[in-house]
């Protein structure tokens, strides 16, 4: 039982490295940290991701009709044109909610206690949209294309060309 509890406390033969046959030199000791400089360090390279080597769904050549669409959709021009009728709807369904929810529609400060009828609150709900539609597609506008020069300039697609584009239009609002 001594015996026993003693081998017990003693380092296993088993996890040692196994000593050089005779003639044969020793290996050289692993080296963790050269390991993990291949694996995630300085000198670690990463691979191309190339969807077809992964059994990726191959796809034919573009005809030249198909770039030449991509080249028109990625226009500046195409960019604020979306940008301004994308507004435009925002911004008219945004003004019909807003006169819709508001209780000051059709209110006559001469007669406070008239009910306003259907026509007026339609009427200014329909002015109101299109007020909103008109803000909303200029400012849409105005970043798109701000957003396509700065991208220009810088040379890169990024976020910060969003964020300088955003305080350009800001300031360009704020200036007016």
């Amino acid at each position: 039982s001594l015996s026993r509890r003693a081998s017990l406390r003693r380092p296993r033969a088993a996890m040692a490295p196994p000593p050089p046959a005779e003639g044969r030199e020793a290996p050289p000791p692993l080296q963790y940290s050269l390991l993990l400089q291949y694996l995630v360090g300085e000198r670690r390279q990463p691979r191309a991701w190339d969807p077809t080597a992964l059994g990726g769904i191959p796809s034919p050549p573009k005809s030249e009709e198909q770039k030449m669409m991509e080249r028109v959709m990625e226009s500046c021009a195409f960019k604020a044109a979306l940008a301004c009728v994308g507004g435009f709807v925002l911004g008219g369904a945004f003004g019909v909610f807003t006169a819709g929810i508001d209780t000051n529609v059709g209110f006559d400060p001469k007669d406070p206690y008239r009910t306003p009828t259907a026509k007026e609150v339609l009427k200014d709900m329909g002015q109101r949209g299109i007020s909103y539609a008109k803000n909303f597609a200029i400012v849409g506008a105005m970043f798109s294309c701000t957003e396509c020069l700065v991208e220009s300039h810088r040379g890169k697609s990024d976020w910060k060309n969003s964020v300088i584009s955003g305080c350009i239009t800001g300031g360009a609002i704020g200036f007016r």
